[in-house]
């Protein structure tokens, strides 16, 4: 079986090339996001910094309304909710039926003491289905920026890893560049698909990229390719990679 995956934090769809309006209004072109996902052929995609219908009507579902463009399945995990009560956090979009979904929130640190903005972090765990018999668990984060928030993910998300018997894939803003420390633990154990880049790719920021922050990493998989390519709808270029399994 071979799939397309993305992985993209769309930043609640705000339009990078233009932000905002005379007016004051940010612009939300939830089109173009699509348009770079279908563009680029992505069966499954993970999505950071999304709102989901909240108490006001500027606030929508943004999953289930990209998905709905795209004729795909969507899911949306909620990590906090912001202002008003908008629910805000990943999402799923799926070629493939979506057999069951969950939200697992990772554990806040019991103490904030680093000078760091800290914000409850989830991850999405999926089960698809594209052909009978051939399931894939789907794993979509956005890790923390507070250091004692990012060793939670990483523990997080390894645990959930070596929990899986079968395919499993992780993607997601993990807020950290591949060689910093606390992300060592999740590479020992995962396949990364940035060791098929044919060059250095960074994915942030979308205009002048200075890092890479964002990942596709998969165990009992098999990948064939992997591109961060130049877009710029978001504030950060969307990541995908071609698995066999």
């Amino acid at each position: 079986m071979e799939l397309k995956l993305m992985s993209y934090n769309i930043q609640h769809g705000l339009n990078y090339k233009t932000r905002i309006a005379p007016e004051g209004k940010e612009i939300i072109l939830l089109p173009a996001l699509a348009h770079v996902i279908r563009k680029a052929g992505a069966d499954i995609v993970g999505l950071n910094e999304v709102y989901e219908a909240g108490p006001t009507p500027e606030y929508y579902s943004q999953a289930e309304n990209m998905a709905a463009m795209m004729g795909y399945q969507g899911y949306f995990a909620a990590a906090i909710r912001l202002g008003k009560g908008w629910p805000y956090g990943n999402a799923l979009l799926s070629r493939w039926p979506i057999q069951k979904a969950e939200t697992i929130l990772i554990p806040d640190p019991p103490v904030k003491d680093e000078d760091a903005y800290y914000e409850t972090r989830c991850v999405l765990r999926a089960v698809i289905e594209p052909e009978a018999g051939k399931p894939i668990t789907v794993l979509v984060s956005h890790f923390g920026l507070a250091k004692a928030e990012m060793r939670n993910a990483v523990a997080t998300a390894k645990a959930l890893f070596e929990a899986e018997e079968g395919p499993v894939v992780l993607m997601g803003d993990f807020n950290m560049t591949p060689d910093d420390p606390i992300l060592a633990p999740l590479l020992e154990i995962a396949d990364d698909s940035a060791a098929l880049f044919d060059s250095e790719k960074l994915s942030f920021p979308a205009d002048a990229p200075e890092m890479k922050i964002d990942y596709i990493l998969g165990r009992n998989i098999t990948f064939t390719a992997a591109d961060i390519p130049a877009v710029l709808e978001s504030d950060h270029r969307p990541y995908t990679a071609t698995v066999e399994y």
